[in-house]
């Protein structure tokens, strides 16, 4: 339920936080691969580092042609949502891989903020997208929490996969196509 306000709409307090929940859900997602994967197999993978990319590219672009943020705001947001880009696209030309970007010490922590900076930017998009009804008064507490929980996550899915032999046999990674990690359960 809506109530009228000028022209603005109010959105019913029991509801305003699906779009969080979404957008969190989302994140949470893509996020638990990546930290399981960290903790079998001590690597980020190709193909995680390439769905944060898109994740965020896509959030960026989204910003620069239906964004509901004008200013110097709508720049610090799409710097945000295309530094993970930027930092795949310079990691390839200043050495030639992103396993030797990541690698450097330096490089390797600026991509590690790149993604820090991202999350809860994309999270916040993707609720003023969803629910411009929002718009700035959109509840911190509630995007606050939105990236908490993708943190725990994130913390979880390392947890996880650093100790998978738990969790996992050899054959399960086997049966999935995947490399078994040197610590996995024998069946």
């Amino acid at each position: 339920m809506t109530v009228g306000q000028g022209s603005r709409q109010l959105i019913d307090p029991e509801k305003r936080h699906g779009p969080i929940a979404v957008a969190t859900v989302t994140t949470a997602l893509v996020t638990w691969p990546i930290a399981f994967n960290l903790g079998a197999y001590r690597a980020v993978f190709y193909d995680d580092i390439f769905k944060f990319v898109v994740v965020a590219t896509v959030g960026f672009v989204i910003a620069l042609v239906w964004s509901p943020y004008r200013g110097r705001d709508r720049f610090i947001r799409c710097a945000a949502l295309a530094a993970p880009a930027v930092w795949l696209f310079l990691s390839v030309l200043w050495f030639d891989s992103t396993a030797a970007a990541a690698s450097d010490p330096v490089f390797g922590v600026v991509g590690l903020l790149a993604a820090l900076v991202s999350i809860p930017t994309v999270l916040k998009m993707m609720v003023d997208l969803f629910v411009p009804q929002l718009g700035p008064e959109t509840d911190l507490r509630a995007v606050g929490f939105a990236v908490a929980m993708i943190v725990a996550v994130a913390i979880a899915g390392f947890a996880v996969g650093n100790n998978n032999e738990r969790f996992l046999t050899c054959e399960d990674f086997k049966v999935a196509g995947a490399d078994q990690p040197p610590n996995c359960a024998q069946p």
